[in-house]
């Protein structure tokens, strides 16, 4: 009976654990969480239950995996995906996802079924709009639930440690439900999983999942592929810019989709400014489509607006990618194409880019990180403190390891301060 006892004392721990550090869980918002799993569970019998599950021997026909955030979520999810399929070749995998978002992860052999879905709370990033009682995305969402239901998958994965998404594997009905149980909602599954707190990076949380019912994945297996048809698109539209076929091309990408993650078009800009003026390669300013942009006047930097699948093509052919913490970041991993990213509300180690040669500009004494991108003052001075001189340092550094500098000079160090290498 102590063992036990002692034993359940340490997986509270290690769940209390996890959830400051992951998730940076207040016991406040731990209380309001246990409070929403109790009422939900106290109304769930009224409800017919999830079909029984089978021996977990068994091997699945049918597995559904929920991540209907956003592209750079999906982007992340990848190595997941690619190790499920490897594990399970014969079963038909379908992805619960933002039905916002283009289905970049098509034709890559990965997912048979794409489910889109309108998740109210993750369609807008104003608190009041994300819980809007009156949304009509809870009829949408409702709709989308109960056609979940009657499919009665046989395995379901969420990767996100919330309740919500516990709750939604439940609610599908699926037999075998494997997710997190330290951000509640522990009861809605049949595995749960503890985290490793040695690899806290989003990839490996997900593929924490797979570790604990099929063994160890392939970390090697981290990309997308392009068709000859893509490529041979992105030549095109390179030629047509005017931009010669064995340059060097840099791309940067000012954007986000959050305010607080935006280091700023005009510093941007000037590390545009340096790079034509000290190197010889061409600069791809990036923006999404349909939305205004403004781009430096300077030679050799080309306005690029694009559809994703083009844009994908021509990310493909730069030697280096410029960034906030943003979905493209993400992306350019997918490429093998290094990155240097701006980081300001959240952690690198979770969510940074994972390339041998990528570099993240960040000031890390700022204790407020991770804010979940709700700025506890006027303005995010986690980005506003980061120079163009300290970017710059990290383009250097990367393009001398590249061998596109134009000078010879030895790299510069990034600094404890200024940066970290993730």
């Amino acid at each position: 009976m102590r063992r036990r006892d002692t034993n359940l004392n340490d997986a509270l721990v290690r769940e209390a654990t996890s959830r400051a550090s992951i998730l940076g869980m207040t016991p406040r918002k731990w209380r309001l969480v246990r409070a929403f799993d109790a009422v939900v569970r106290f109304f769930l019998p009224l409800l017919p239950g999830p079909k029984a599950m089978k021996n977990s021997k068994v091997l699945p026909d049918t597995i559904l995996v929920v991540e209907y955030w956003n592209l750079g979520d999906l982007a992340i999810l990848v190595p997941f995906l690619s190790n499920l399929r490897r594990s399970f070749p014969g079963a038909r995998i379908s992805l619960l996802a933002n039905a916002n978002h283009p289905r970049f992860l098509e034709g890559q052999g990965m997912v048979d079924e794409f489910i889109p879905a309108r998740v109210p709370w993750a369609q807008h990033s104003n608190r009041w709009r994300k819980y809007n009682p009156f949304s009509r995305h809870w009829i949408s969402f409702a709709r989308t639930l109960l056609a979940l239901r009657k499919r009665r998958f046989d395995w379901a994965f969420s990767g996100r440690m919330d309740v919500r998404d516990n709750l939604i594997l439940w609610l599908s009905g699926a037999g075998r439900r494997i997710g997190y149980g330290v951000g509640g909602g522990a009861s809605f599954l049949t595995d749960r999983v503890m985290p490793d707190l040695s690899r806290p990076h989003r990839v490996d949380i997900w593929l924490r999942l797979l570790e604990a019912v099929v063994g160890p994945p392939n970390r090697k297996i981290d990309g997308i592929r392009l068709t000859g048809g893509d490529l041979a698109s992105a030549r095109s539209f390179l030629t047509d810019l005017g931009i010669p076929p064995n340059v060097s091309l840099v791309g940067i990408h000012p954007g986000a989709p959050v305010a607080t993650r935006r280091w700023g078009r005009e510093r941007f800009a000037e590390v545009a400014h340096r790079l034509v003026n000290e190197t010889d390669v061409h600069v791809l300013w990036f923006s999404e489509p349909g939305k205004p942009y403004q781009v430096p006047p300077l030679e050799r930097c080309h306005p690029v607006s694009l559809s994703l699948r083009l844009f994908l093509a021509v990310l493909s052919r730069c030697r280096l990618f410029i960034c906030n913490d943003s979905g493209p970041m993400h992306l350019a991993n997918l490429l093998a194409v290094p990155v240097v990213a701006i980081f300001g509300p959240q952690r690198p180690e979770s969510f940074g880019p994972r390339g041998a040669h990528d570099r993240v500009v960040i000031r890390p004494e700022f204790a407020c990180r991770p804010c979940l991108d709700y700025c506890i003052f006027d303005q995010p001075y986690c980005l506003r403190t980061i120079s163009t001189d300290e970017v710059y340092s990290a383009v250097e550094n990367v393009l001398h390891l590249t061998s596109v500098c134009k000078s010879e000079q030895t790299p510069i160090p990034l600094t404890e301060k200024s940066a970290s290498r993730v």
